[in-house]
């Protein structure tokens, strides 16, 4: 087998989960980092646990390079920052990447639409587990999820990502990337813009009968979005279709919706998505990326998404307190 080299540039919850996986298979990495803080806060060895696991150290010291001084170019470039950093991130990796390398986005959201002209250079990854950092200082993983890969060109990537990650991380390789990510798009809808918006975890939001309500009718727009679009959704595996929870056609009947979102509160019930923590911390979120994205393609097919905008002016508020 003819391993590829593979770099990633912007560590967090899920680049480690993907880190991981590699450090499991024995397959070589480079970690390229930004500014030389957080390459010497790297040299600290990283603690992770997954699922059903004990934590595990992980050593990172030799393979840390400085973006700016790696010599070596590489196959494929994750890229783990915020969608709000992309654009600062492609251009300064743009030398390192191989002339027939490709980018992977594992952003929330849309992010392959930010860039047109480079379909050709762009695979999205969609994340189907959740990461948290604990104040224990491990990352863990709570549940099994997959990675879907799909070119943004609507290729399909090369099946050796098979043995570069499993088992450690199930792979789904696509030619339908857009109906994972508007899937994804949705339930990250709720989970995190709805969630930020009333700076709550899983549990209290989805056992709250409003909040409920609120989330059924978010989902309820982005049916509507997802149809002017001829979208057809791809569900992530281990995750529910957003056609089902939706009103209209498709829908289950309101009290098994309901249901099916109580159950999801208590699986999670102590889980502060990633936006809620970003508030937690006063940091900005990535509501512009997710509900906001809903927002502008409403915009363009001409449909109202009131319940989004909502989400959207509620999380900036909060946003602008800090």
């Amino acid at each position: 087998m003819n391993t590829p080299s593979i770099a990633i540039c912007g560590i967090g919850s899920v680049t480690i989960t993907i880190l991981h996986a590699l450090v499991q298979n024995k397959v070589p990495f480079t970690i390229l980092c930004q500014d030389t803080l957080r390459l010497e806060s790297l040299r600290t060895p990283i603690h992770f646990q997954g699922p059903q696991g004990k934590p595990k150290e992980m050593q990172l010291s030799e393979h840390l390079e400085m973006v700016n001084s790696a010599k070596d170019t590489f196959d494929y470039i994750f890229l783990g920052c915020k969608n709000q950093k992309l654009k600062d991130y492609i251009e300064s990796t743009k030398h390192l990447l191989k002339p027939n390398g490709k980018w992977i986005l594992i952003q929330n959201g849309l992010p392959e639409e930010q860039f047109p002209s480079l379909k050709e250079k762009i695979i999205g990854g969609v994340v189907g587990w959740n990461t948290q950092y604990l104040s224990t200082g491990v990352y863990f993983q709570s549940n099994v999820g997959s990675l879907i890969l799909g070119g943004a060109d609507q290729s399909q990537p090369d099946s050796i990502w098979h043995s570069l990650l499993e088992p450690w991380i199930p792979v789904i390789l696509t030619e339908h990337l857009l109906g994972y990510r508007w899937h994804k798009l949705g339930i990250n809808a709720i989970i995190n813009g709805l969630a930020a918006s009333k700076q709550t975890s899983l549990g209290d939001l989805f056992l709250n009968l409003e909040h409920r309500k609120e989330a059924i009718s978010i989902l309820s727009e982005i049916k509507m979005v997802m149809k002017q679009l001829h979208i057809k959704e791809e569900v992530v595996p281990g995750s529910f279709p957003i056609q089902k929870l939706g009103d209209g056609e498709s829908s289950l009947p309101n009290w098994i919706r309901h249901l099916i979102l109580i159950v999801l509160g208590l699986k999670y019930f102590k889980i502060r998505t990633s936006m809620v923590q970003d508030l937690d911390h006063r940091r900005k979120t990535e509501i512009r990326s997710i509900n906001g994205e809903v927002i502008e393609a409403a915009k363009r097919v001409g449909v109202s998404v009131p319940m989004n905008e909502k989400v959207v002016s509620e999380v900036i508020q909060l946003e602008n307190q800090y």
